[in-house]
């Protein structure tokens, strides 16, 4: 099966900056991440990526995501 590429803006509010996310969402999905940009401060995150992996695995990382109560939105 032929991986899936998305590509996301996550934000974050500051209780989750310094959570391992996208460690997370890599190792426990086998999703692959790649950052174009980032913007971090001590208040909130925001980051502009691409998610690789299989339509499942994906959707799984997506609901992981939103679940912590990240903001995903498809670009």
């Amino acid at each position: 099966m032929a991986a899936t590429i998305r590509k996301l803006t996550l934000s974050f509010p500051q209780k989750l900056i310094r959570e391992p996310i996208l460690h997370n969402i890599s190792t426990r999905y086998g999703v692959v991440f790649n950052i174009s940009k980032a913007n971090v401060s001590d208040e909130h995150g925001y980051l502009e990526l691409s998610l690789e992996g299989d339509n499942d695995a994906l959707e799984r990382a997506l609901k992981y995501l939103h679940d912590l109560g990240v903001t995903v939105e498809e670009k």
